[in-house]
């Protein structure tokens, strides 16, 4: 039997063990995923599983574009937007946090992204799944999650490429999908309907992966590529089918790219530095006080805008992406912090927003009801 065949089926059955542990207690499965590659890094070769941790990373920024469509970008209110304007403040105080901790000035700006980034994944299933998407908060992160996909994609493409040459490869590559959708996207959309999901997953695959081969050819980040497919997939009105086709092939692909990351982040974590240790310390809290007052910006009251800054805590998809680009670019720091941050702040973030409502009621009690004293009868 193929030794492939072999790594799969340990590592599909260690990452279905781990899955089922913490769903039991209700808590996301990606830093389990982490921890298994971290456990049994060094008895399991990585290489065998190739394509399907690539091919899970191309689906995962895939699904990123698919809810990252022209759509949302117009749903977006005006409270969203400027509570994700203080949110972006994280960038900057990254980056001289970085050029601070010896990196230079592309070092600092993959630190700056690691930072800065949120969990779209991890963030959106605990608001459903705790039914608070009505609520006033959830509307304001989720356009924070929007706007902070966006600039990460731009920072992909900005920093994942071979340079300005790369960047401006991708930027014209992009023109030209962008034009293809705008002028025949609608008669391949007529086209597409009456084809059976078979066909349209296994063109949806094509088209994602051969994107991101044309980007990768250019020069630019093929990781853009990927996202790029994803919105103008959206744009064209087949979020819902292709999510529905996707999704299972995507989780999947996705569990093993963080098993192979965290199997990759032994050796890095083995040589864990203070430096780094200090820096996770930071980033898993200094965005609280920035949240914290784009709530009041958006206009939430006292406890919603507190809610809103727990919310943004977890880090998770493109931290990883962003470390793992670091590491291949030789910031083993930057890849030290996304990976240790992304492993304490998933459960550290699942349990603030699990009682964020406790916390808000001991942070600002209601004030008690002053009792009415009747005036007394004169005699």
């Amino acid at each position: 039997m193929h030794p492939s065949v072999e790594a799969f089926a340990l590592a599909a059955g260690l990452l279905a063990l781990g899955a089922a542990l913490v769903h039991r207690f209700g808590f996301p499965p990606l830093p389990v995923y982490l921890l298994t590659g971290l456990l049994v890094g060094e008895r399991l070769s990585v290489e065998e599983l190739e394509p399907l941790p690539s091919l899970g990373l191309l689906l995962l920024l895939f699904s990123v574009g698919l809810e990252f469509g022209p759509d949302r970008l117009r749903e977006l209110s005006g409270k969203a937007t400027r509570a994700g304007l203080y949110d972006a403040l994280a960038l900057p105080l990254g980056f001289l946090l970085g050029l601070l901790a010896g990196l230079d000035l592309k070092g600092a700006a993959l630190l700056a992204g690691v930072l800065y980034v949120s969990s779209s994944a991890v963030i959106v299933k605990l608001i459903i799944d705790l039914r608070r998407a009505a609520n006033p908060e959830s509307e304001v992160v989720l356009g924070v999650l929007v706007l902070e996909d966006l600039v990460v994609a731009l920072l992909l493409a900005l920093l994942g490429g071979h340079g300005a040459g790369g960047f401006l490869g991708g930027v014209v590559m992009a023109a030209f999908y962008l034009l293809f959708a705008r002028y025949l996207g609608p008669r391949l959309v007529r086209f597409m309907e009456a084809l059976s999901d078979e066909l349209v997953l296994l063109l949806g695959a094509a088209f994602t992966t051969g994107t991101a081969l044309l980007f990768h050819a250019v020069g630019a980040s093929e990781g853009v590529g990927a996202f790029l497919s994803g919105v103008i997939a959206a744009g064209l009105g087949l979020r819902e089918r292709l999510e529905h086709l996707f999704g299972p092939v995507r989780d999947l692909g996705v569990a093993l790219f963080f098993l192979v990351v965290g199997a990759q982040a032994l050796k890095l974590l083995k040589g864990l530095t203070p430096l780094a240790v200090g820096v996770v310390a930071l980033g898993l809290f200094f965005k609280l006080p920035l949240n914290h007052l784009g709530g009041a910006r958006a206009g939430l009251g006292k406890k919603r805008r507190l809610y809103s800054a727990l919310y943004l805590v977890p880090r998770g998809e493109f931290n990883l992406v962003l470390g793992n680009l670091a590491l291949a670019q030789g910031y083993p720091l930057v890849a030290q912090v996304a990976v240790l941050l992304v492993l304490l702040s998933i459960p550290l973030g699942a349990l603030l927003i699990r009682y964020a409502p406790e916390i808000g009621e001991h942070l600002y009690p209601k004030a008690p009801k002053s009792k009415r004293v009747a005036p007394s009868r004169p005699g």
